[in-house]
């Protein structure tokens, strides 16, 4: 049994030690050298060892509403009642309550946030790191292989808080040694360009690799492994290959430093295809080498296709506390996941807000997303392509839109008249018209319902029991995963036709073990349906369509759309729903245009990266703002 709790305690307990010894500094929190209160941190190895896990705490969340990505992408939505306070994600997309300067509720850069917003200091993490890379070796008694997996976790960490910053804010300053007061905050640089950032960060990165084990054992789950910073390396050459920021004039020919520095590559370079390839397959090789494959349930073998995909998919992410069969790195805060399943759960009981209360839904665009059960877009596969997908289907009783798709839509998405586990049952059935069971209660300000007509199942099984009697939950326990196997065979085969302009025999095989585990045909099988397999801008759209599915509401939608230049225009778009105030079938299914919380609001380039926090700037006048604010 993996053992979460212990762990747990472990970050508890080194949490408790740094409110302790550096609670009471001011800039990133810096204890001066030689105080008793840093030595402290650093007299027996117990002690140095908790102070290893307190590195992790400044990551951000993903699985929760906390962190931009889970509701920031174009792929969950929630209702429109209910205050940007509580769903952060709408300064993101509205005017009412937009990111500035000085109003952000994702503070990442510094500390100053908004009512009901976030602060995940990232520097604060990196001079953490820097403090115990400065001072693990003077630990008496510490052994060595110990030192050394130490030093694994603060490269890492260092290498992940800067990508962190690089992703939501893009270039970042680089922080290469342990700061003290003396240094602050004069001694902080201006902003490093991006490319500069990436060659950084690939540095820790690779000697996190070198320090860390391939995997750890139970009781170090959710610590950093060499696999997970080579996965994170491909990631972040992934992105730095990707239009975005990669030879992009139209939005950075101006964005400069304050002594005329360029902070933007201006010219493309294709060659960043070809990094981003080579490190996608070094992390393949090193993963499968120590053990990692796709998840596969193995009491779903002998199934049809379509029930076995479901399954496989499913379980890659329900009913275990830890996939450590693909997930190369996952955090397993149950606070997140426990609002995640409550948030998303279908009603069990009518207008009980005490029970699930759904408010997380999936998007028009991602049901739309997904691929028909032949594995094509539904514009391409000749099963699909000329019905009017809207309509009501009286045989299934469900619209033309809900039949007919692929396995992971079913093991992902609620609709109406489908079925969904919940309570230790497999087959209930969604019934989401107005003033039914899952329906619309008619009542406008009522936020606990969906604004969509579809319901998120991909993190809600028959594990979760919610006791109307009690009112009592017991949740269902898994981790969240913040990289897997499969985002790099996705990742190698994008880089592949990027610098390629096609689809090598190894990138074909990547994407269709991803195909096979859900129960679909091989690329080249279902594009055989359809003409063959596209090429040029046709080819590059389906990759980011494979890409997009097999990620779908884990926080990964809201960076791709940004890297390939593509946010603005999904953004911009206002939502479909289906007419969810109707009861009569034939009303219900009609399309309309969702209710939303404001005006939408983004625009190009500001709204692609986070602002820079106004008090940072007082702070280190060398920095400059982002383009657009």
């Amino acid at each position: 049994v993996i053992r979460i709790e212990y762990i747990m305690k472990k970050i508890f307990f080194a949490v408790i030690m740094i409110i302790i010894f550096l609670g009471s500094c001011d800039y990133l929190d810096v204890v001066p050298e030689g105080t008793a209160s840093q030595k402290d941190i650093f007299k027996t190895p117990e002690q140095a060892e908790s102070f290893v896990y307190s590195l992790y705490q400044f990551m951000p969340n993903l699985s929760y509403k906390y962190a931009p990505g889970i509701l920031g992408g174009d792929d969950i939505i929630s209702s429109p009642v209910g205050a940007t306070r509580y769903f952060q994600y709408k300064s993101l997309i509205y005017s009412n309550d937009a990111e500035t300067p000085s109003n952000t509720y994702f503070a990442m850069w510094g500390n100053k946030v908004a009512t009901g917003g976030t602060s995940y200091d990232l520097f604060k993490g990196v001079r953490y790191c820097y403090m115990l890379l400065n001072n693990i070796d003077k630990v008496p008694g510490m052994r060595e292989e110990r030192i050394k997996r130490a030093k694994g976790n603060a490269y890492f960490c260092i290498g992940y808080y800067h990508m962190t910053s690089l992703f939501f804010y893009g270039p970042t300053m680089i922080i290469d040694k342990e700061l003290s007061l003396n240094d602050a905050p004069t001694a902080l640089s201006s902003r490093a360009s991006y490319d500069e950032c990436v060659a950084f960060i690939v540095k820790m990165f690779d000697a996190a690799a070198e320090m860390l084990p391939a995997k750890e054992g139970s009781e170090e789950v959710g610590m950093a492994t060499s696999v997970a910073a080579k996965a994170f390396k491909a990631r972040l050459l992934l992105y730095a290959a990707s239009p975005l920021v990669n030879g992009n004039n139209e939005f950075y020919s101006d964005f400069k430093n304050n002594d005329g520095k360029t902070l933007m590559n201006l010219v493309y370079d294709p060659n960043k295809w070809e990094k981003a390839r080579i490190a996608a397959k070094e992390a393949i090789d090193l993963a499968l080498s120590s053990g990692y494959s796709l998840y596969e349930d193995l009491t779903a073998q002998e199934l049809p296709d379509s029930e076995r995909g479901k399954k496989n998919y499913r379980g890659c992410f329900l009913g275990q506390n830890w996939n450590e069969q693909e997930f190369l790195f996952a955090k397993g805060d149950q606070g997140g996941i426990e609002g995640l399943q409550r948030y998303c759960g279908p009603r069990t009981v009518k207008n009980d807000n005490s029970g699930f209360c759904p408010t997380f839904v999936p998007t028009f665009s991602a049901v739309e997303l997904y691929y028909t059960k032949n594995g094509l877009p539904l514009d391409k596969d000749p099963l699909t392509k000329d019905l009017n997908l809207y309509e009501y289907d009286p045989v299934s009783e469900t619209a033309f839109l809900n039949i007919n798709r692929e396995p992971r839509f079913y093991a992902c998405i609620g609709f109406d008249r489908g079925t969904y586990e919940v309570n230790n049952s497999v087959n209930n059935v969604i019934k989401a018209r107005a003033g039914e069971l899952q329906g619309s209660t008619r009542n406008l300000k009522d936020e606990y319902q969906s604004c969509t007509g579809y319901y998120l199942l991909k993190w809600f099984g028959k594990e979760t029991v919610y006791n109307s009697s009690t009112r009592k939950f017991t949740y269902a326990k898994f981790a969240f995963p913040y990289s897997r196997l499969s985002e790099l065979y996705l990742s190698y085969a994008e880089a592949d036709f990027e610098y390629n302009g096609k689809l090598s025999s190894l990138s074909l095989s990547y994407l269709n073990e991803i195909r096979k585990r859900a129960g679909l045909p091989t690329f080249e099988k279902s594009w055989g349906l359809a003409g063959g397999i596209p090429k040029g801008e046709e080819l590059r759209k389906v990759l980011h369509q494979e890409r997009s599915i097999e990620l779908l509401f884990e926080g990964m939608r809201y960076h791709d759309l940004r890297r390939w230049k593509e946010a603005e225009k999904a953004y911009r778009q206002y939502q479909k729903s289906w007419n969810l105030e109707e009861s009569s079938p034939a009303s219900y299914y009609t399309i309309t245009e969702m209710r939303e919380s404001g005006t939408r609001n983004f625009t190009s380039p500001r709204s692609y990266w986070l602002a820079i926090p106004l008090k940072e700037i007082e702070n280190n006048p060398s920095l400059v703002q982002n383009p657009g604010y």
